[in-house]
C-alpha cells in the first residue's frame, strides 16, 4: 500500500503574522541572531526614521533589501514598559492573546501608499507576507517582509525601490506609530540558479525549480505534486552539517490550476565556503494523532520526533 503525504495546512511562525499572505504550509521563521552587515549593503542610518507617542519612541535602527526579502530592525525606548516589543502570552481563561504594555499589537503595512492587502491584485495567496520576531533585547524586534513572486508563475515582485510605510499599534498607546522607510534593493543582484532537480517517492514528485543566493539569504522554490494525506515539513543544512535558520517559509496550491503546491523558503545565508544546501523533508510524529491541537511528540531532549523521507532529500547547489 502506498503512503500518501500532504503539506501541513496550519501555519507556524515564531512571531506574529501581520496582514500578509501565509497560505498552506510555513515553518517557524526564527531570527535568533544577525550576522554583521557590510555598511554598503545596509540602508543609510543617518536618516533616522522614528515616531513618538505618549512618551514612547519607536524607530528603525537598520534595514536592508537583498532581493530575496526586506528586513527592518525596530527599536523602542521609553518608560513604563512592562515587557518586550513582541511580548505577550495566551490566556487560557480569557481565550485570547494578551499583549504586554508597549508590545506590537497590530501592524498595517503599505508599499508606495498601497496596502499590502491590495498588492498583486489582493488575493491572499499572492500578497506579501509580514512577520515580526524577537530581537537581541526586549526593546528590539525584527520585521521580515517577502513578496509572493515564487509561489507560482508570473506573480508580482517588489519593485527595486519603494517607500515602506508601517503603521504600528503598541499595546496601551492610543495612536499608531507611523514609520516611512525608504527601501532600495542592493546593487549586487542575487545569483539565480535553475537546477530543475526531480525527486520521487510513491505518488509524490518534488521538483527543485529556483535558487536565489545573496550574501544575506538563500531563497528556494520547489513544487510538490501528488497525493496529500499526511504532513511534510522541511529541515535545511549546509554542506558542513550546520542547520540553517528559516527567515520565512510558506506554500500554496492556490496559484495554479493543477493543485500543485508551490513552496518559497528563505534561509539565512550559509558560510561563504558552502557550495550547497541539503533539504531534508520529514513527517513529524504527533503526541496524540487524534487531538485537534496537533501537538508534536518530543524525544528525551525535547526535540520533535521526525521521520525523514530520504527519497525526497535534495542537495541544492548555491554556486
Amino acid at each position: 500500500m502506498k503512503t500518501m503525504f500532504k503539506v501541513m495546512s496550519t501555519v507556524a511562525l515564531t512571531g506574529m503574522i501581520l496582514g500578509g499572505a501565509v497560505w498552506g504550509t510555513a515553518q517557524a521563521a526564527s531570527i535568533t541572531a544577525t550576522k554583521p552587515q557590510a555598511s554598503s549593503m545596509v540602508q543609510d542610518e543617518s536618516k533616522v526614521v522614528s515616531d513618538t507617542q505618549q512618551g514612547i519612541t519607536l524607530g528603525v535602527s537598520k534595514s536592508l533589501y537583498d532581493g530575496n526579502h526586506v528586513k527592518v530592525e525596530l527599536q523602542r525606548s521609553g518608560k513604563g514598559l512592562s515587557g518586550s516589543l513582541t511580548g505577550g502570552h495566551w490566556d487560557e481563561q480569557m481565550g485570547e492573546y494578551i499583549h504586554d504594555k508597549g508590545s506590537i499589537r497590530q501592524m498595517d503595512v503599505f508599499i508606495d501608499g498601497k496596502s499590502i492587502h491590495e498588492f498583486a491584485g489582493g488575493d491572499l495567496s499572492k500578497r506579501p507576507s509580514v512577520s515580526t520576531s524577537p530581537g537581541t533585547d526586549a526593546n528590539h524586534a525584527i520585521m521580515i517582509m517577502s513578496d509572493a513572486s515564487l509561489l507560482g508563475g508570473n506573480l508580482e515582485a517588489f519593485p527595486d525601490e519603494f517607500k515602506l510605510t508601517a503603521k504600528i499599534h503598541l499595546e496601551g498607546v492610543q495612536k499608531p506609530f507611523t514609520l516611512e522607510i525608504p527601501i532600495q534593493k542592493m546593487v549586487n543582484k542575487p545569483v539565480v540558479l535553475l537546477p530543475n532537480i526531480i525527486k520521487k517517492m510513491d505518488d509524490l514528485r518534488l521538483t527543485l525549480k529556483q535558487v536565489h543566493s545573496t550574501a544575506h539569504s538563500t531563497r528556494i522554490q520547489f513544487v510538490l505534486k501528488g497525493g496529500h494525506d499526511s504532513t511534510i515539513l522541511y529541515d535545511f543544512f549546509d554542506d558542513q552539517g550546520n542547520e540553517l535558520e528559516r527567515i520565512s517559509g510558506r506554500g500554496t496550491d492556490e496559484n495554479n490550476k493543477n493543485g500543485d503546491f508551490y513552496y518559497d523558503f528563505i534561509l539565512e545565508a550559509p558560510d561563504a565556503s558552502a557550495k550547497s544546501i541539503f533539504m531534508k523533508p520529514f513527517t513529524p510524529e504527533f503526541k496524540d494523532p487524534n487531538a485537534a491541537s496537533g501537538e508534536f511528540k518530543l524525544d528525551k531532549n525535547g526535540e520533535t520526533v521526525k521521520n525523514y523521507l530520504k527519497d525526497l532529500e535534495v542537495s541544492i547547489p548555491i554556486k
